[in-house]
């Protein structure tokens, strides 16, 4: 048996991105009528905050059926040394990301779930790469 990530402390979600067919009519859906605020939002993609986690809604691709979970991000504690015990329990790493108010490993786990494991020095700052511009109507065709 591969031995556990030990000393690990998570604090919890950090966000979950999730990809949708009708992403501007689940974001009116879920800012207006209840109540997550509107964090960022670009092209292909929106970001809801509830509570201090993110939600992500992303345009599922053209012609691609289905949808659901891009991939789970959890809050750890701390970042020292987290790369060497991610490795020492043979979890394969698949990116490292370095943001301006975080750092994250990007893991491999079953059924191709990607679960990203996230530090933030200031755990209550999100910032999203996207202001929140104007929100767009919902089209006929979001139905």
């Amino acid at each position: 048996m591969v031995p556990p990530v030990s000393q690990v402390e998570f604090l919890g979600f950090d966000h979950v991105d999730i990809k949708v067919r009708h992403r501007v009519k689940l974001r009116r859906f879920l800012v207006e009528q209840l109540g997550l605020e509107l964090l960022g939002e670009g092209t292909d993609h929106t970001n809801l905050l509830l509570g201090n986690q993110v939600l992500g809604l992303h345009d599922l691709p053209k012609g691609t059926r289905g949808g659901g979970v891009d991939h789970l991000a959890l809050r750890v504690t701390d970042w020292t040394g987290l790369r060497n015990r991610v490795r020492r329990a043979r979890i394969e790493v698949q990116r490292e990301k370095e943001r301006d108010d975080s750092r994250s490993l990007f893991l491999k786990g079953p059924d191709g779930l990607q679960i990203e494991l996230v530090y933030r020095p200031d755990p209550d700052v999100h910032q999203c790469a996207s202001p929140a511009p104007r929100v767009p109507e919902a089209r006929p065709d979001d139905d």
